[in-house]
């Protein structure tokens, strides 16, 4: 289940930005830095939960997902073969991301790519 999690590249670019990025990130946030839907990313985030590659935390209505501390060999070599991609792979993205975290507002993700706020933001960023 966790190599057929990974076999499809939108899963495995999402999971290499969240192993980069060592946070917890709400749906939002990494559909704006995947620059996909909320709902293909939801999707993405359910098989890798599944695969026990990621998890949630629920603060209110929202939930923040992360990376899990593999406690498996094989998911620790699975993880450290993800890392060993060059960071170009998720370079865009990672920087979205980090972008897109200092939009928060009271630990909440409140603003969209829509928004005009995002749209100034990622053009004085300079993000590549």
């Amino acid at each position: 289940m966790l190599l057929k999690a990974i076999a499809d590249e939108k899963r495995l670019r999402l999971i290499s930005l969240l192993l980069r990025e060592k946070g917890e990130f709400y749906v939002c946030e990494i559909a704006d830095a995947l620059e996909e839907s909320q709902y293909n990313v939801s999707k993405y985030l359910k098989e890798l939960k599944m695969a026990n590659l990621v998890k949630e935390r629920r603060i209110g209505k929202g939930v923040l997902y992360s990376t899990i501390e593999p406690e498996e060999d094989f998911s620790r070599l699975i993880f450290n073969a993800i890392l060993s991609i060059p960071d170009d792979y998720t370079k865009r993205e990672r920087q979205l991301l980090r972008l897109r975290t200092t939009m928060r507002e009271g630990d909440r993700c409140v603003v969209r790519i829509q928004n005009e706020h995002w749209k100034e933001a990622i053009e004085k960023s300079k993000v590549d």
